[in-house]
């Protein structure tokens, strides 16, 4: 069994191992298009949580950064291109290395004001990008940059004197997510343009680990080294669950 080093950030602190074949085969079992779903689930197998003051269980409860942190350092040790692997194609692809920030980690909230509010942006976490992927796959919202935009942002946001939405189970945060979702997609064009731009920036500032963003494939790092002049911009990268699996195991699973 190939040894992964432990995981130990402000929120996070795991002990990680390689995936047993039967591990494969259930994150196999979930369908391709819930990715944070096959996350989750990879997370679960391959972490075992370190019982520290602060450090969060759950990955459902990981911001979606400290999930792609994680799953990067697990195929970082696991592949045979790593520790610094490839991300990407040739032309417009770059290494792991790439989207690291190095010394920012988790805050809980960002204020800004826009339009006269003050305010709060919290990162997203797992199990609101669980929720928004699964509005997205079953039909609720087009499977667009806007759509991952607006449910990341009704996430996110929330004035400053407004208590955060509580979690009990996927089905009513479900609920209350749409509820936040609707007044959004009602706003006059400039209003919304407005607010977005200011998430962006709030999005930005409270970057750790990695700069995770959303578009139409869902959740994303976007890269964060300086370029040399004169080479080609890198692409945002996935970094999916599946990624994680071996070609071998793939082969035995009839996946290609």
């Amino acid at each position: 069994m190939k040894y992964i080093s432990p995981v130990n950030t402000r929120r996070v602190s795991v002990e990680m191992s390689e995936l047993l074949i039967e591990d494969v085969e259930k994150l196999c079992e979930i369908p391709a298009i819930y990715e944070q779903r096959t996350a989750s689930e990879l997370l679960r197998r391959v972490c075992k949580p370190i019982d520290r003051p602060g450090a969060v269980a759950d990955p459902r409860f990981w911001s979606v950064n400290e999930r792609i942190f994680v799953i990067g350092n697990y195929m970082a040790a696991t592949r045979s291109d790593g520790p610094d692997f490839p991300v990407g194609d040739e032309t417009h692809g770059g290494h792991f290395s790439d989207y690291l920030l190095a010394g920012a980690d988790y805050v809980a909230d960002i204020p800004f004001t826009f339009d006269g509010i003050t305010w709060l942006y919290s990162p997203l976490l797992g199990y609101q990008a669980e929720v928004i992927e699964a509005l997205i796959a079953g039909g609720a919202y087009k499977a667009t940059d806007f759509s991952w935009w607006c449910a990341a942002m009704a996430a996110c946001l929330r004035a400053a004197d407004e208590e955060p939405v509580v979690y009990v189970d996927d089905a009513s945060y479900e609920a209350a997510l749409v509820e936040r979702i609707t007044p959004l997609r009602k706003l006059a064009e400039s209003q919304f343009v407005g607010l977005f731009h200011a998430f962006l920036d709030a999005q930005q500032q409270a970057a750790h680990l990695v700069h995770a963003i959303t578009s139409s494939f869902g959740v994303v790092a976007a890269p964060v080294s300086e370029r040399a002049e004169g080479a080609p911009e890198l692409a945002p990268a996935c970094f999916p669950a599946h990624t994680c699996i071996s070609r071998g195991a793939r082969a035995v699973m009839g996946i290609v």
